[in-house]
């Protein structure tokens, strides 16, 4: 082979490779939103049978629900927080209810925090927002994405800032026991073939504790013999620094 077809030849291969690590889990689509207002000082929601009512109208058969709590500025920060998870917490149970029970749900506590340039009265803040998407699974089977998964440098710990596709594969696994999964492992720069296989196993574990079976999931490491950009910059280092998911069917006898 010429040295110009090699190189067309590579070329090709990367950008399809490309294309495979950038495809997404999932579409989502803005149901409905609404606000949960609360008394000073409570977390008991009013008027749940209107909340009930509102999510009896949704149809879709599957998705997840953002829902993030928020409290006025009077009393300690401390015990706003408390008061803040015990709002998301009965507004989490209500959704348990409902005909929406199997969507995931996100719970964001932001208690005190608000946008300081917008000048809004305390009781404002004295609620819970609710957003609700449709969720539908747009990844292709027995191909790599990649999980978007931030690790502390030269680790397998998971930045907790970075797990949101975490709880994505996650509920994808839930929904539907027919598929295992895949997890290759890969770091950037110098070889590391054990600290890829732990970073594959360090999304395994977080699988497996929240329910998701051991045999469903298997773990690849590949050290850094498989770079999806060059390291020209610090961007592309975290890039190259990664989990990917190939989702499996299983097979059916």
């Amino acid at each position: 082979m010429g040295i110009k077809r090699l190189l067309v030849f590579i070329t090709v291969l990367f950008l399809q490779e490309s294309d495979a690590f950038s495809q997404e889990f999932i579409q989502t689509k803005c149901l409905d939103s609404l606000s949960v207002f609360f008394k000073f000082g409570s977390y008991e929601i009013e008027n749940p049978q209107r909340l009930i009512a509102r999510c009896s109208r949704i149809k879709a058969t599957s998705g997840k629900i953002k829902i993030t709590s928020y409290t006025d500025t009077i009393g300690s920060q401390k015990s706003n927080q408390k008061l803040a998870a015990k709002r998301l917490n009965s507004v989490s149970k209500i959704l348990r209810s409902t005909s929406l029970s199997s969507f995931a749900i996100d719970s964001i506590n932001k208690n005190e925090q608000r946008d300081l340039k917008k000048k809004l009265n305390d009781s404002t803040f004295r609620r819970v927002d609710i957003v609700i998407y449709s969720v539908e699974n747009k990844f292709k089977l027995n191909s790599p994405i990649n999980l978007d998964i931030n690790f502390v440098s030269e680790t397998y710990k998971i930045v907790p800032e970075s797990s949101g596709n975490l709880k994505t594969l996650l509920s994808i696994l839930q929904d539907d026991s027919t598929l295992n999964v895949q997890l290759n492992g890969h770091v950037c720069c110098r070889p590391g073939q054990e600290l890829s296989e732990q970073r594959a196993l360090a999304v395994k574990k977080y699988l497996v504790s929240n329910g998701i079976e051991s045999n469903r999931i298997e773990c690849k490491g590949f050290s850094n013999s498989i770079p999806l950009f060059p390291r020209t910059d610090i961007q592309n280092v975290h890039k190259n620094m990664r989990v990917e998911v190939v989702f499996i069917k299983k097979e059916t006898h």
